[in-house]
């Protein structure tokens, strides 16, 4: 039988089948001891098994439902070009599916931008440089869109500065734009794209949500202002007085609805929140609806984009969507000067109706909830108005930016590692806890699924009955946690802390019901926050015959560091997992022996582990490490073997012996045993005292020079921005495409990005018109440089 034929899936076939049978014959084997029921049962299986080969042969008729296996096929027939293989082994679908079309339309700049973002899946922008270069004005050929020079007034020329939208004119630059940089020519045409991606935590559909509604929508922390804090003042970033700098979601769905094909315009693209449209927008549409007029928004045209702030105010149970004319949007790059003063409550609006001289006057006041910035993630609300309370919780679905998602976020985390469906076997049983903080716990401590209101009362559930079983505490809102937890792990037996979606198996009438499955977990749209310093100990000392058990976190952004205890785990697994502590080690460890600790897809501050332990072993994938504000080394290791593939690592590293690929050192590595394990494809600083070297940079043979020339460039370092450990266009090819597989070297390796860009330039010369000359451009900006150019 199929693997994705489930025991469910025969069951309804047999059942089924069993149901044609005329019913004296169904009671007489009722009767009998259900042997012919059971026959059904066997021969289930089968039908199930055709009506899932059926299923499979239908969805491999069309490109959109093909399994991956049957998509070379499908490029074959159409003549899709060959591709460097991606690391994931994924084709472009979305290419395979529109290249017919694409060729239909070849050499326009719409085909050229969609093709741009189906090869590299990131914002694509296609400008035709003989559009932005100078002529002189003249009355008989009027061009608006092609002003003479450049109009300062808007107040947002200098944030589009040399990207995609900078529409100022240019005198020619005959320089060619693929080999020398130069752009403003007639044959010139620049593909730009957008990095980083863009994850999105999404909007409930309702205008008063409940608490429940807003699960999967984020909270707010207060912001406190030098360690004070005030009423009214909130910002989005988990680390006090930090900042968070929201982008726009992908809406190139929008600009396709619209009829506008690949043009896409500012509102359409995945790149960062600028103040200034959505300043100018929301004051439009607080001046329409005073005077009685229709407005047409663009950034704020749907529900939940660009974002969508949830308020609730003291002692009321609904949340209240705020309207984008509620909002103030304003600049808080820095603290009001006045601490703990707020925006007013009302603006006020004049202006006047009929032509003069019978023009009539008019001046009204527009109600403010919030003064929010969104290039910072703060908030600030205006004190509460003649009956009105404090709004005591506020949430935001919004969009963030990310080189590839990892760390706690609202990304896909469902994987074959990691239990979907949670069922009892014969060998395993489970021990459920949801904590939802909207709902009243019910049952008792020893059922094996409880809803319970925290973490707190989750925690000391599984110390009190999860011992011998796999315990799952499920975490299903966007909440954060503020006391210090306490995890007590039993020997012998895993747990795991999940930040997820529950869903509780579905019973009744005509649904056979498995006793054994208790539900489902659904890994997406949900990151839980423990904003307190976390602290794992074992549940009772392990016996002779067994191990200190494992506990998994998965999908949790700890603010305060992880501890673990004298022998307290033997396991200890980091999934999409944001692990920080600013200014100490974000973990710690006491004595241990035989640990194993493994990371994916995390952001991680300094890893202290307890010098005189060991031995262990530690295993680290797609994962950046910074010092956080520290001078700690990144991962203090001395005992433990360390297994490393796309890491970036921003300080230094000691370890006993360490097995690396596709890394970046940007400081010094020191390994004790450098007779055992290699380093393969990764960049080490100087300096580093490490095992034997394959296609590693730089070279040792070369000079001081040569060697600076190979040092990794990058955006920024701070775990803060967005655009934290992304290459910059001016790192060197041997980090840029010195990864194994011609990857790039460091934690978005597995992206491949730079083998995204060389497929879509091996299509320039297929969709590109003779005699001009294409080239990618990277629009990604770093925080310094979106910070100059977001000050209207």
């Amino acid at each position: 039988m199929s693997e994705r034929v489930t025991d469910e899936r025969a069951l309804e076939a047999a059942t089924r089948l069993f149901d044609l049978l005329p019913a004296h014959i169904r009671d007489r084997d009722a009767r009998e001891g259900r042997t012919l029921e059971a026959l059904f049962r066997v021969l289930g299986g089968g039908s199930a098994e055709i009506d899932a080969e059926l299923d499979r042969f239908f969805d491999a008729l069309f490109v959109e439902t093909a399994p991956d296996a049957a998509l070379p096929a499908f490029a074959a027939l159409v003549g899709t070009p060959s591709f460097a293989p991606l690391p994931s082994g994924e084709l472009p679908r979305a290419l395979i599916a529109n290249l017919l079309r694409y060729r239909r339309g070849k050499g326009t700049a719409r085909v050229l931008a969609e093709l741009a973002q189906d090869v590299t899946q990131e914002g694509a922008v296609v400008v035709e440089y003989y559009q932005r270069v100078a002529r002189l004005a003249h009355l008989i050929d009027v061009r608006p869109d092609r002003p003479a020079f450049a109009d300062l007034r808007p107040g947002d020329m200098a944030s589009r500065a040399g990207r995609a939208l900078d529409k100022a004119a240019r005198l020619a630059d005959l320089r060619s734009i693929a080999r020398a940089a130069g752009r403003w020519h007639v044959p010139m045409v620049g593909v730009h794209l957008l990095r980083p991606l863009t994850p999105l935590f999404p909007a409930p559909d309702s205008a008063n949500p409940t608490p429940q509604d807003v699960a999967g929508t984020p909270v707010l922390r207060p912001w406190p202002i030098a360690g004070t804090v005030h009423p009214g003042y909130w910002q989005l970033a988990a680390q006090p007085e930090r900042k968070v700098r929201l982008f726009n979601p992908d809406r190139r769905a929008e600009a396709q609805a619209e009829g506008k094909g690949g043009r896409q315009e500012p509102h359409h693209l995945p790149d960062r929140l600028h103040r200034l449209p959505l300043h100018l927008e929301a004051e439009e549409l607080r001046h329409a609806a005073l005077e009685g007029r229709s407005a047409k928004p663009l950034w704020f045209g749907t529900k939940d984009l660009p974002f969508a702030f949830f308020a609730r105010r003291k002692d009321e149970n609904a949340f209240t969507r705020l309207r984008p004319e509620d909002l103030l949007i304003c600049n808080l790059e820095e603290a009001p000067l006045a601490p703990g003063s707020r925006p007013a409550g009302s603006r006020t609006h004049e202006w006047s109706t009929s032509a003069l001289p019978k023009a009539q006057a008019y001046a009204e006041e527009s109600p403010i909830l919030l003064g929010f910035d969104p290039a910072t993630g703060r908030a600030i609300a205006p004190a509460p108005a003649a009956g009105q309370k404090e709004i005591v919780e506020l949430r935001i679905a919004y969009a963030y930016g990310m080189g590839r998602p990892i760390g706690a976020g609202p990304q896909e985390r469902n994987d074959d590692d990691v239990p979907f469906e949670v069922r009892d076997t014969g060998r395993l049983k489970n021990f459920v806890r949801v904590v939802d903080a909207t709902a009243a716990a019910g049952g008792s401590a020893s059922d094996r699924v409880r809803t319970v209101p925290t973490l707190a009362q989750a925690l000391a559930d599984v110390l009190s009955d999860g011992a011998g079983k796999r315990a799952l505490i499920v975490l299903i809102r966007c909440d954060r946690e503020t006391a210090a937890a306490t995890v007590r792990v039993h020997p012998g037996t895993a747990l795991h802390l999940v930040a997820a979606q529950w869903r509780a198996k579905t019973t009744g009438p005509g649904l056979p019901d498995d006793p054994d499955r208790l539900g489902y977990l659904v890994r997406r749209e949900r990151r839980f926050t423990v904003d307190a310093p976390v602290s794992v100990a074992a549940a009772a000392p392990p016996g002779a015959d067994e191990d200190p058990g494992e506990l998994i976190l998965d999908g949790l952004e700890l603010t305060r560091g992880l501890s673990l205890g004298a022998k307290a785990v033997s396991h200890l697994w980091l999934r999409h997992t944001t692990l920080r502590n600013p200014g100490a080690a974000a973990l710690t460890t006491a004595a241990f022996k035989n640990l194993s600790v493994r990371i994916d897809d995390s952001l991680c501050g300094p890893l202290a582990f307890e010098s005189g332990a060991g031995p262990g072993r530690i295993s680290v994938t797609g994962s950046i490490f910074s010092p956080d504000g520290t001078a700690l080394p990144v991962l203090a290791a001395e005992n433990l073997d360390a297994r490393l593939c796309d890491v970036t690592l921003f300080g230094t590293a000691r370890t006993k012996s360490v097995e690396a690929t596709g890394c970046l050192f940007t400081a010094a590595l020191t390994v004790q045993r450098k007779q055992e394990g290699c380093l393969r494809y990764s960049y080490l600083a100087p300096g580093s005292d490490g095992p034997r070297r394959f296609r590693c940079q730089p070279d040792p043979t070369l000079s001081t020079a040569a060697a600076l020339r190979a040092t990794p460039v990058f955006m920024d370092t701070s775990l803060d921005e967005p655009a934290c450990a992304l290459l910059h266009p001016l790192c060197p090819d041997g980090i840029r495409n010195g990864g194994e597989g011609g990857t790039e070297m460091g934690a978005f390796g597995p992206w491949g990005a730079s083998l995204r860009r060389a497929n879509l330039t091996s299509l320039f010369d297929d969709f590109t018109p003779f005699g001009l000359e294409t080239a990618i451009l990277d629009d990604a900006q770093s925080a310094p440089q979106a910070l100059r150019r977001n000050k209207p």
